[in-house]
């Protein structure tokens, strides 16, 4: 009873989840869209898409908290649980709480660094530009971290699980896809990559792993899970 009902409770925090993210896909739409090569431009399209920008940063935080139980729910119908299996969910959970950090940094930069850029004259905004700057490439460099960690980390997992049959091979091989496609197109955050189009790898990755969420959401909420120890 008590592995059924954190299945159902992994269950239902998935779904939730990739609800929450698909909030947050169209926030970062916005985002994305901003002008990032004028600090004037970027910092006032953040203002004046300023619930835009925060629709992709609560819905994103609380998004990737409610994946690990989902994750690790997933990891225990794994029956070897070999070190190959538990390097997968080490994985995942450093580059989901690497994602969190990003997405503390995306906060500040819409409460506080925007704002404030705006009331400054000129002189001032040379240098607060130079901190802002700063905070971006910080926050860029943990959510490409992050998301090569846990994407890569879940697709893993997911490889391993193949040849379980606890669930649809090709619910499996669905996720294992769009972890290794969110992976890749994860580069887009870096600016020597962002006019190249590689973040629509990411945005379509992204979007089936959520649908995957939802899926295997349901199922693990339908789980009987007497035979697992």
């Amino acid at each position: 009873m008590k592995h059924l009902s954190f299945n159902r409770f992994a269950g239902v925090s998935g779904i939730l989840s990739a609800l929450l993210y698909i909030v947050s896909i169209v926030g970062m739409q916005y985002y994305m869209a901003l002008d990032h090569s004028s600090m004037d431009a970027m910092t006032q399209g953040m203002q004046d898409n300023h619930i835009m920008m925060l629709l992709y940063g609560w819905p994103g935080i609380i998004a990737t908290i409610l994946i690990l139980p989902l994750v690790y729910a997933f990891h225990r119908f794994n029956q070897a649980q070999n070190e190959y299996s538990k390097l997968a969910l080490l994985m995942t959970t450093i580059g989901l709480c690497f994602v969190l950090i990003g997405y503390l940094f995306h906060l500040a930069l819409t409460y506080f660094h925007a704002p404030i850029y705006q009331t400054l004259d000129a002189i001032q905004r040379v240098s607060f530009g130079s901190l802002i700057s700063a905070t971006i490439g910080v926050q860029d460099m943990f959510w490409l971290s992050g998301d090569l960690f846990a994407f890569l980390g879940i697709a893993l997992l997911l490889i391993l699980n193949l040849g379980e049959k606890s669930f649809p091979k090709w619910l499996v091989l669905m996720c294992a896809i769009a972890g290794l496609l969110a992976a890749v197109g994860s580069f887009g955050f870096i600016p020597a990559f962002k006019e190249s189009g590689i973040s629509f790898l990411f945005i379509g990755g992204f979007s089936v792993f959520a649908i995957w969420e939802v899926l295997i959401g349901l199922r693990l909420f339908k789980t009987n899970n007497a035979s697992q120890s």
